[in-house]
């Protein structure tokens, strides 16, 4: 201090990603390729490296691991668009992360946080990227932009205004960005000015159907939630449509009427599933899984919201699959389940893969499997095409060439590894126990 001199020292924190290695093949495949409508039966896919090299007829001779799936099908990985998921660990992510992991588990090979803190975001994401964690692709939009000054940022009270805070999270590397109800339409206006400027999808907190008409008419790629009139008619589907917005509708959480958790909550023993037993912390999945609501299924609201999306997308929108990290993992299948029973299960699965990755702005390299795209990809027991409920008989997940076992996340390619401890799993505390109360007081 006494000398007024600094000296500087040049830190270099860049990873490189982990990406796989070398060619692997998986032969007799039923491949959903996504692209067209194409099924291809008994067919290869070879990937080199983190890319599809060639699917259908395909030369295996150079590959270092060949899988016969026997007819098992293969899918692209499912892209989450609504996946509140980076909530726990504060900017300080272990290795062994399972608000990650267990999206992984589920096939679930890309998710998008939209409205999350961006020191929860970048460091799991960047985690991930390095192989230093195992999860999904993270995206996110960072701090949503609000109609008042928040800590997270100023309020859009200009053009000004509005680009800088656009360039900050632009700079950190979002993929689209979240206007959380901002009420004027002119603030609204100079958020989408700037989300042009700097090439970013921008995603609105859905309201009144007025006020989500307004968003794509001022340059919004579209809204989440649901439309707050359901069922909707077909102008408002003809407008969403041709604006080709983007619906991220979330059923399991929204609706005129209960919500569409309480309705697999009521279907399933969710709370004895072996896979949210591994994946979660006891307190996440047992306490409201154990609750059951003895409704009516007709008295639940998701075949109307799922018609309304079918019908937007009908129109020429998309729609993109959401479970909004109410019950992670399972609850984006459930979301696929509830999208099939309006738009179909090929056309569910679309939204699931192909939409998702327009959402991204990465329709180029993911959703859907052909040469050149990232080999981002999943291996089911059964034909999810034959019954939707199917996405989750997983047998394998791939991202980006790397292969995981889906039941463990042990890696299989190019490195076999174990995944390693479940250090949040309680297993005393899940144990079954039907003992009589008043044994406890006889214990000496």
């Amino acid at each position: 201090l006494e000398s007024r001199r600094t000296s500087k020292v040049a830190i270099d924190a860049r990873l490189p990603r982990y990406l796989g290695e070398g060619r692997i093949a998986f032969t007799n495949a039923h491949i959903l390729t996504m692209s067209h409508g194409d099924v291809i039966d008994r067919g290869t896919v070879l990937i080199d490296g983190e890319r599809i090299a060639c699917v259908g007829a395909c030369d295996t001779s150079g590959a270092r691991k060949v899988i016969d799936l026997a007819g098992a099908t293969i899918m692209p990985g499912i892209i989450d668009t609504h996946a509140h998921r980076h909530i726990l660990h504060q900017g300080i992510v272990p290795p062994h992360n399972f608000e990650a992991a267990v999206y992984l588990a589920y096939g679930i090979t890309s998710t998008i946080d939209p409205a999350v803190a961006s020191i929860n975001l970048f460091p799991a994401a960047e985690a991930v990227d390095a192989g230093i964690a195992v999860g999904p692709r993270s995206f996110g939009t960072a701090e949503p932009l609000y109609a008042v000054a928040t800590a997270y940022g100023m309020r859009i009270d200009s053009p000004e205004t509005a680009d800088r805070e656009v360039r900050r999270r632009a700079s950190w590397g979002v993929v689209s960005l979240k206007d959380f109800l901002v009420s004027s339409r002119v603030e609204r206006q100079w958020i989408a000015e700037a989300a042009r400027k700097y090439h970013i999808f921008l995603t609105g907190e859905g309201g009144s159907l007025e006020h989500d008409l307004s968003m794509v008419m001022d340059g919004h790629s579209g809204w989440e939630h649901d439309l707050t009139y359901t069922p909707i008619y077909n102008d408002a589907a003809q407008f969403f449509g041709r604006a080709r917005a983007i619906y991220s509708i979330t059923m399991i959480t929204d609706g005129p009427g209960p919500l569409a958790e309480e309705y697999f909550w009521q279907r399933e023993d969710v709370w004895k599933d072996p896979k949210q037993r591994d994946w979660l912390p006891w307190n996440m999945f047992l306490p409201q899984t154990r609750t059951r609501w003895l409704r009516p299924e007709t008295d639940y609201p998701y075949p109307l919201l799922a018609q309304g999306q079918a019908d937007i997308v009908a129109a020429g929108g998309y729609g993109t699959v959401g479970g909004h990290g109410d019950q992670h993992g399972i609850g984006t299948h459930w979301e696929i389940e509830m999208m099939a029973t309006a738009a179909g299960n090929a056309r569910a699965l679309e939204f699931a893969t192909k939409h998702g990755a327009h959402a991204l702005g990465m329709e180029e390299d993911l959703g859907a499997i052909t040469p050149g795209r990232v080999a981002d990809l999943i291996v089911l027991e059964k034909d999810p095409l034959i019954d939707i409920r199917n996405t989750t008989s997983l047998r394998y997940v791939m991202k980006g060439g790397v292969l995981y076992a889906a039941e463990t996340l042990d890696e299989l390619w190019p490195t076999a590894r174990p995944f390693g401890p479940h250090w949040w799993k309680n297993e005393k505390i899940l144990e079954s126990d039907d003992r009589p109360v008043d044994y406890w007081d006889k214990r000496p």
